[in-house]
Order: C-alpha cells, then sequence, then structure tokens
C-alpha cells in the first residue's frame, strides 16, 4: 500500500499534515491605492481573493481610499462598478486631482508700427508703383492710443487627490513702456502720444518726439517725407521729392526742383533751386532761384533771382549779394535789397500793401471762385439736357431728381460765388488804401524794375541809387533811404 495515502499518526499528534492534504484558509481580495508622485491621480490595483476568499466590496474599496486620503474628485460611478464587477491586477484611475493654472503674463499690444520695416514703394489701387512714398514715417496725434496695456491674469490653484492646494504662479504685470512725450491713461491700460510727431520704439518705451531728422539726403532711400512735427534734413532734397511737415523744416543742403512746406518755419542753409515752397511762418535762406514761394511772415534771403516770391510781411534780402533780379515779390509791409534789377534791364516787379493774412485769403478766393464757376458750367450743361428732356416728357422720376438737384446745387454756388466775389473786392480795395508800405534799395535801382504800392505803380526808367520808395497822395514819391 502507497505509504503517501495515510497520515503519520506522529504527524496528527503534533498537528501538523502536508498543505495537500490539509485544506487551505480563505483569503480575502487586497485593495491597494497608488498615488502619483504630483498627486493629481489615484488608482486602486486589486489582489483576487484565494481559496473562496471575499471580493472587494464598495466599503472596502472606499475605506481603502479613506485610508490614503484619497478623498477629492473620487468618482463614485466608478468605484461601484468595480465593486460589482471587479476587475483584478489592473491599476484603475479612480480620482482625478486639478492641476493648477498659472496666470498669464501681461502684454503689449501696439497700435503703432514699432519694428524697422523693409522699405518699399506704395502700390496704389491701380497697380501703379509710388517710388517716391516708401511710408518711413510712423506719424501721431496729441491723445493717439500708441499701445494698450494687458494686465496679467492671477490663474487657478490646484487640488491634489488628497484635498491638499497646489499653488499656482500668477501672471506678471508687463512695464508700462512710457517713454518720451508719452503719458499712461488715467485708468492705466493704455500709453497715448502728449503731442504730435513721430513715434519710435527702442526696445523698452515708447517715444515721440517733435523733430524727425534725415541724416542724409532725401532720395529714393527716403522717399517723401510727411512728419506731424519738425523735420531736419542733414542733406538735400533731390529732385521730384517732397518734404512736408506740421511744424518747422530745417534743411543743411540744395532744395532742387523739390516740394516744401511747414505749417512752422523753413530754414535752408543752402538756397532753392526750380522748387515750390510754402510756410506758415518765416523763410530764411541763401539764394532763391527760378522757384515759387510763399510764407506768412518774413522771408530773409541773400539773393532772389526769376522767382515768384510773396509772404505776408516783409522781403528782406542782405548778406555780401543782397540782390533781387527778375520774377516778382510781394510782401505785406516792405521790401528791402541792395540791388534790384539788373543793368540788363530785367522785368522786375515789386509789390506791396497786404496784410499777414490777407495775401493768403486772396488767393483762396480766386481759387474758390474759379473753381464752383467750373463747377457751375457743368452744372450748366447737365440741366440744359434734362430740361430739353423734360420739355419732351421723357423724363421719369429719377432724372427729376437728378434736374431738381443740380438746379439746387447751380443756385448754391452761385449765390457763394457772389459773396466771394464782395469779400475779394474788400480785399483789393483795401490792399490799394494801406499805402503804408514801402521799397528800400540802399544800392542800385535799375531800369526794368516796376514797383506797385496799394494799387499805385511806377516804372523805374532810369537807374537810381540809395532810395526809398513809398505812397504819398496817391502816388508812389522817391526818397532817400538813409
Amino acid at each position: 500500500m502507497d505509504k503517501d495515502i495515510f497520515v503519520d499518526a506522529s504527524d496528527l499528534v503534533n498537528g501538523t499534515t502536508d498543505s495537500s492534504v490539509m485544506a487551505s484558509e480563505p483569503v480575502d481580495s487586497v485593495v491597494n491605492v497608488i498615488v502619483s508622485d504630483d498627486e493629481l491621480r489615484a488608482f486602486i490595483n486589486i489582489e483576487p481573493p484565494l481559496n473562496g476568499g471575499a471580493p472587494p466590496s464598495f466599503e472596502t474599496l472606499k475605506a481603502a481610499l479613506d485610508a490614503q486620503g484619497v478623498t477629492y474628485n473620487v468618482d463614485m460611478d466608478r468605484l461601484k462598478k468595480v465593486a460589482e464587477n471587479p476587475v483584478y491586477g489592473q491599476n484603475i484611475l479612480i480620482a482625478s486631482g486639478r492641476a493648477p493654472v498659472d496666470g498669464v503674463d501681461g502684454d503689449l499690444r501696439f497700435h503703432v508700427e514699432i519694428e524697422k520695416k523693409e522699405l518699399k514703394p506704395k502700390v496704389g489701387a491701380d497697380g501703379r508703383v509710388d517710388y517716391y512714398d516708401l511710408g518711413i514715417i510712423e506719424n501721431v496725434v496729441r491723445g493717439q492710443v500708441l499701445c494698450t496695456i494687458i494686465p496679467p491674469t492671477e490663474g487657478r490653484p490646484g487640488v491634489t487627490v488628497r484635498g491638499r492646494e497646489i499653488p499656482q504662479r500668477p501672471g506678471k504685470a508687463v512695464q508700462p513702456p512710457v517713454g518720451r512725450n508719452t503719458e499712461l491713461s488715467a485708468d492705466g491700460r493704455t500709453v497715448v502720444s502728449k503731442i504730435d510727431g513721430q513715434v519710435e520704439y527702442d526696445g523698452r518705451r515708447i517715444n515721440v518726439t517733435e523733430t524727425l531728422y534725415i541724416k542724409e539726403n532725401v532720395d529714393f532711400s527716403t522717399g517723401n517725407i510727411n512728419a506731424n512735427g519738425n523735420v531736419v534734413v542733414q542733406g538735400a532734397v533731390l529732385p521730384g521729392f517732397k518734404v512736408e511737415a506740421a511744424g518747422n523744416v530745417e534743411i543743411k543742403g540744395v532744395v532742387e526742383n523739390a516740394y516744401i512746406k511747414a505749417g512752422g518755419n523753413v530754414k535752408l542753409h543752402s538756397g532753392i533751386i526750380g522748387s515750390e515752397l510754402y510756410c506758415a511762418g518765416e523763410l530764411k535762406c541763401r539764394y532763391i532761384e527760378n522757384s515759387r514761394i510763399f510764407a506768412k511772415k518774413d522771408i530773409k534771403a541773400d539773393s532772389i533771382i526769376n522767382s515768384d516770391v510773396k509772404c505776408g510781411r516783409s522781403i528782406r534780402v542782405g548778406g555780401s549779394i543782397a540782390k533781387i533780379i527778375g520774377g516778382s515779390c510781394f510782401a505785406g509791409q516792405e521790401i528791402e535789397a541792395r540791388t534790384i534789377g539788373s543793368i540788363s534791364h530785367v522785368r522786375t516787379i515789386l509789390q506791396i500793401g497786404t496784410d499777414e493774412m490777407v495775401i493768403e485769403r486772396q488767393q483762396q478766393l480766386i481759387a474758390k471762385i474759379a473753381e464752383l464757376e467750373e463747377t457751375n458750367r457743368k452744372l450748366s450743361s447737365i440741366i440744359s439736357t434734362l430740361c430739353q428732356l423734360d420739355a419732351a416728357n421723357r423724363l421719369d422720376e429719377e432724372k427729376k431728381q437728378i434736374l431738381s438737384n443740380a438746379n439746387y446745387s447751380f443756385n448754391y454756388n452761385n449765390a457763394v460765388i457772389e459773396e466771394a466775389r464782395r469779400e475779394l473786392d474788400d480785399i483789393n480795395k483795401a490792399i490799394k488804401e494801406k499805402g503804408s508800405g514801402r521799397v528800400i534799395c540802399t544800392g542800385e535801382l535799375h531800369p526794368g524794375v516796376r514797383v506797385e504800392i496799394s494799387g499805385a505803380t511806377l516804372s523805374i526808367n532810369e537807374l537810381r541809387h540809395n532810395v526809398m520808395l513809398y505812397v504819398k497822395d496817391g502816388e508812389i514819391t522817391i526818397g532817400s533811404a538813409r
């Protein structure tokens, strides 16, 4: 008989038996809770029961989580399903924490161009390329918003599966880029310009400058210049280009076949040739040749040659040359030079007798009258055509309205023209009656010169020296200059 079938009596006495013979005890399932290092996730991993041991109950699972402190955002529905249908030996995600959301740093939203852009000629709507307009200047006006300051956000703290708060990193506020001639708005949300000028950004601050400096010539490398402040050109202004500024203009080199316009004064260290210049202040330059010039205040130059020059106050030609030859000079108060005209009897016209603003208003009225008369000429043609259609009973309602509008515009323009003519007559009369201006020639006044002072006219037919011309008893009188 096989002795393995029987249990040794001594084994029974000693209370020991072979495990294969002795019945095993039941072992219940074991619930392990695994928490990630950042405590943002918790898993359960269930060891299966042995020998008929009990599977995990919902209470057992919940107790295991509580023992590990896992209380936040536990997925109770999943926990119940696991209790109902246990899955053994697998990590089951049972709770999820909430990661912190860091705040967003503040930022700057610029409303002006801050980067040096590639200079390219502008292309018009018709496809034409303007090589004179490169758009290198960023003009701004007083009160203009240059930059919006976007505030930082606080973010949101996180929570671990054990209910511990995870602090977030709040966003950092950005430094407002307030620079020269800029300021922070009252609400602290925007940076605005304190002046009219040109804007620039140095990487930290927005600055607005009253004066734009062009280091070399105004040419195809810069394009035309149009600035809200002042402009200083270190070089020349080449043919075909324009320099316009709301403030003063200063040009170190020659201005040739160009256009200059300033809301303030103009200073030309050299001169101007074959160009057009307008300034609301005074003009200072060395020479003016073959140019059209208008200054609301004084003009000071060394020479004026074959040019059409107008100013609201006085024209003073001095220096080593001090001559006016050819063309016409129109001043509100006085014209002074050492030499006027030339030995070749070049026709030179000098006109005196307007107030500072009268010249410009006079020219405005003349241009306005001409423009309205041209408009009425076109309206008259339209009205004539529509009236013929109306007479033939061929005018629909739309065209009747056009006829009515044309008649109204025609009559309104006529009224404006009449008013402008009356004002122009008054200005011309005032110029004629003023009679307080004078022409001073400290050297030679040549034949070929014609002088007009407040409506009185005198042609110079013989060479004269050191004379002053003024109006007395309605006629131009010649006296001594000194």
